[in-house]
């Protein structure tokens, strides 16, 4: 579970984002194609900078695959409609009431409670909104499974996608 002065700290993040500058939306261009790249601006500038932050953290660890790139820039793409009162709703309920989160939330997308439904289940509908832009596997996977502690992936690129999900999971509970 994350500090509590981590989400302070991304908090104040989120409220003094900036919009990309040009050279930044450039690269982000450069690993989406253009309903991803829609997509990716559907989200608050603070989602954009969180990505952003895990997208340039993972080029400078190496990584170049189009795959953990595009998961790092969309990963939290379904969070996109979640307002603050709802996230720091979902950061309490977490904190002092773990159980209490799954039943209110409501499948009932006019319901208030829908976007602590999202909250929970952003992994799966972010791989579906990516999908639907275009992005292909195993990007998808990535988005899918990202906030997973532990993933047993199987086939050929399991060894891969295993390296992939650990370095982004892991820079996206420090981002």
């Amino acid at each position: 579970m994350a500090h509590p002065l981590y989400r302070v700290r991304q908090f104040f993040d989120a409220l003094r984002a900036v919009p990309l500058s040009k050279h930044e939306m450039e690269r982000v261009r450069s690993v989406l194609n253009a309903n991803a790249f829609a997509l990716y601006q559907s989200m608050p500038l603070g989602d954009q900078r969180h990505s952003l932050k895990i997208f340039d953290a993972l080029c400078a660890q190496g990584y170049t695959a189009p795959a953990i790139l595009q998961a790092a820039l969309l990963h939290d793409v379904a969070k996109r409609k979640v307002g603050l009162v709802h996230r720091t709703g979902v950061i309490l309920l977490n904190r002092f009431a773990p159980n209490a989160l799954p039943r209110m939330a409501s499948t009932n997308e006019r319901s208030w409670r829908y976007p602590l439904y999202v909250s929970l289940h952003h992994p799966e509908i972010g791989a579906e909104l990516a999908q639907r832009a275009g992005v292909t596997e195993p990007a998808l996977t990535l988005i899918r499974v990202h906030q997973k502690k532990e993933c047993a992936f199987e086939g050929m690129d399991a060894a891969q996608l295993d390296e992939w999900h650990r370095a982004l999971k892991l820079l996206d509970d420090v981002n």
